[in-house]
């Protein structure tokens, strides 16, 4: 089961995605940034899988600004990424404003991530 945990869009909290990449980058089973022509990127740490396999993805909902591998947000958590080893996913889906809430949007992510096999399948 895989439990989105939005930690905002991308201002404050880009701190505290800081902190978890450099604390917890063992459990970090991908780094994903999502694209799209109609809104502000968003970024998934998807977590190695705890008991009963549950799959922590920490989010950054609609707040990096992505324009084909440039802006400053963008920039910095790739370097983290990279300081410890985190390889980084990039692709192109719906943009979230295509959806009624933002849980179809996540319902419509799981269903990629799995199909890309990104996260764990479904028990």
């Amino acid at each position: 089961m895989q439990k989105f945990i939005t930690m905002g869009e991308g201002y404050h909290e880009i701190f505290e995605l800081q902190a978890l990449i450099e604390y917890n980058h063992e459990r970090v089973k991908h780094a994903i940034f999502l694209y799209n022509d109609k809104s502000p990127a968003t970024f998934l740490l998807v977590m190695q899988p705890v008991e009963q396999d549950v799959q922590a993805i920490y989010t950054v909902f609609n707040g990096i600004v992505y324009n084909e591998g440039q802006g400053k947000k963008y920039q910095l958590i790739k370097s983290w990424c990279e300081d410890k080893n985190l390889s980084i996913v990039e692709f192109s889906t719906k943009s979230p404003e295509d959806f009624y809430e933002q849980e179809q949007f996540y319902q419509y992510l799981t269903g990629i991530l799995r199909l890309n096999h990104l996260v764990i399948p479904m028990t």
